[in-house]
């Protein structure tokens, strides 16, 4: 048996894009989610009195956006 040779036959890295890798992706996945998830969720409470934030973005949510409708009307006062 030659001592030289590697009980593996070839090195293979995983993909990475500089130190992060898709093992770490999937690692912080859910926890990425969850705070995205409560970062909407606070978006949606405090801006809820805004006009503007009403009109532009909370009335296009599907399902819910009729909620807050504002009338072009409304929004010039």
């Amino acid at each position: 048996m030659n001592p030289h040779k590697l009980a593996v036959k070839a090195i293979r890295t995983s993909p990475h894009i500089g130190f992060i890798t898709p093992e770490k992706i999937m690692n912080v996945f859910p926890s990425l989610a969850i705070w995205g998830i409560a970062g909407a969720a606070a978006f949606s409470l405090l801006g809820s009195d805004v006009p503007i934030v009403q009109k532009d973005v909370l009335s296009k949510v599907p399902f819910v956006g009729g909620y807050w409708f504002v009338s072009g009307k409304d929004l010039e006062e």
